[in-house]
């Protein structure tokens, strides 16, 4: 019996760890692939623009659509939809009348979800201009004028994006992840194919329209996949199911959450445009090369959503806990090393990733800054997308929101206190104590709610995995500065990258050495899920 296998017999009520880890490995595997091609992506965009008024001006115009997405028919209308979408397929009785219910009940929802973006995305391509006074008051007139155009080439995106997200609720309703898994993929072909041909005759339009054509091929992936499930469709608008009333009991609050993690997110570029030219982009960079580290957070909470739910419907707590626990451990094991790697190793490999054409010296260093500052705050902002979840399913979608709600409050006073010492590194700075003191708020306050949730285990276990990780990678970067290579040459930042994977390497031999039973169990599972795939 492999360790998968032996995770989902551990007991009758327990939650089936190894499928959800098997599943949270389809995600991140396709996260990965997202995110290798987003390097990609950013390559061949910054070797083209570099930190310029240009690139800042395409940030802010699809912050737009982004948020909006986000926030109406984003991450938050999967979370209120899914356990709705989870009990009509689980009906007892007829399977096929239970599996046509379900067809019509993401048919009217999906219809009306449809209706709302759609009239959202004509009103914002109307008002483009204003839209862009309010959020970038501080542009130039011609770079104002500029994300005004892109913004009207990239408002449709909002209305594609509700289609995919409302596809994707139903695929991880059927236990299908593939398709989900490689919507990062497409984006980013969609962009580096459209930028590489076009962006000599049109400039940076090219990024906007290779946003919408990536946005586009997400969709297509999703249609291809939920062929298989020989969909029913339905273009009806039922405004009186009793479906529609659970959904939107649920999303009200998970949706004011959305809403405020997107205040944060426009407040940060809406702040970093008052400071130098790329300090947006500087950002920008920065975090999505953090990104690529806590899509591990993102990738437990998708597949770990639906056993919370399950086992709170059960209240069964201690299998809750025992779950929620699990998941932070091996938040914790894997992402402790690469927060001392990317502080110390910073500029090696921001230089290597971007550092090349219009990114010079001057912007590998200024996105460095920010990504160590990012780094900081990187297990909180994972462990979020976990502790988020164990809310939800325990029917508490207040509590995230009003922790939320404070936290926006406490990150606007940070930036305003860190922005004049550290620039755009303290608007990062100011993310990552955020997003820790929310994360450490979040575990007290479901500790008291899930009381087998054994906060000293907890914390002696945080505190073992990161002297592991000062020890390992402190001693790789001692070994590269004997070197005195510097940074700025390539031969360097291959250097010391390599030495930053060597140091992690270490860490985690350290782990199995000394009995770290969760880097054991993260080896087995990988080992069972390549036998499962042969």
């Amino acid at each position: 019996m492999n360790e998968i296998d032996a995770l989902e017999t551990k007991g009758q009520k327990a939650a089936p760890m190894g499928r959800v880890l098997s599943f949270a490995t389809i995600t991140a595997l396709g996260f990965v692939l997202g995110k290798v091609s987003g390097i990609l992506r950013e390559m061949v965009v910054s070797a083209r623009f570099g930190l310029s008024a240009q690139l800042d001006a395409y940030f802010l115009a699809g912050s737009v659509p982004t948020i909006i997405n986000n926030v109406v028919a984003g991450s938050a209308i999967t979370a209120a939809i899914m356990p709705t979408f989870a009990r009509y397929l689980a009906t007892e009785g007829d399977a096929r009348a239970a599996r046509s219910e379900f067809w019509y009940v993401a048919s009217i929802l999906t219809n009306i979800v449809l209706l709302i973006t759609g009239a959202l995305t004509v009103l914002a391509m109307l008002f483009a201009a204003p839209i862009i006074s309010i959020i970038g008051s501080k542009l130039d007139a011609p770079t104002a004028a500029l994300a005004t155009n892109l913004l009207v080439i990239m408002m449709p995106t909002l209305l594609l994006g509700a289609a995919l997200n409302m596809l994707m609720a139903m695929l991880n309703s059927l236990d299908r992840f593939t398709a989900p898994a490689l919507i990062f993929l497409a984006l980013n072909v969609g962009i580096i194919g459209t930028v590489i041909v076009f962006s000599p005759a049109i400039g940076v339009y090219a990024v906007a329209w290779g946003f919408l054509i990536g946005v586009g091929l997400q969709v297509a992936i999703q249609l291809i996949e939920l062929r298989r499930e020989r969909p029913q469709y339905a273009w009806r608008l039922d405004w009186r199911h009793p479906a529609l009333r659970q959904v939107l009991r649920a999303f009200i609050p998970i949706a004011a959450l959305s809403i405020v993690a997107q205040i944060n997110l426009l407040v940060d570029r809406t702040m970093a445009a008052t400071l130098p030219a790329g300090s947006v982009s500087a950002l920008y960079y920065a975090d999505s090369v953090l990104g690529m580290f806590y899509m591990l957070g993102i990738s437990l909470g998708i597949a770990v959503f639906p056993s919370l739910s399950r086992l709170a419907a059960t209240n069964d707590l201690a299998n809750t806990a025992r779950t929620v626990d699990s998941s932070l451990r091996l938040l914790i094991l894997i992402l402790m090393p690469l927060i001392f790697l990317l502080i110390l190793f910073g500029a090696p490999i921001i230089g290597l990733i971007l550092g090349r054409g219009e990114f010079d010296p001057a912007a590998v260093a200024r996105t460095a800054q920010a990504l160590t500052m990012y780094a900081l705050g990187l297990i909180g902002i994972a462990a979020m997308y976990v502790l988020q979840r164990a809310f939800f399913a325990l029917l508490d979608n207040v509590t995230p929101f009003i922790v939320g709600a404070g936290a926006a409050v406490l990150h606007i006073i940070l930036n305003l206190l860190f922005m004049p010492i550290g620039s755009h590194a303290g608007i990062a700075l100011s993310t990552s104590i955020t997003a820790l003191v929310s994360a450490v708020v979040l575990t007290l306050i479901l500790a008291r709610r899930v009381p087998h949730l054994e906060l000293r285990g907890l914390l002696l276990y945080i505190l073992r995995c990161a002297v592991m990780a000062l020890v390992c990678a402190g001693a790789a970067f001692w070994l590269f500065s004997i070197l005195d290579l510097g940074v700025e040459t390539l031969t360097a930042r291959i250097v010391g990258v390599t030495f930053a994977a060597f140091g992690g390497i270490a860490y985690f031999v350290l782990a199995l050495l000394t009995g770290v039973s969760e880097s054991k169990t993260l080896v087995n599972v990988v080992i069972g899920f390549v036998r499962r795939k042969k």
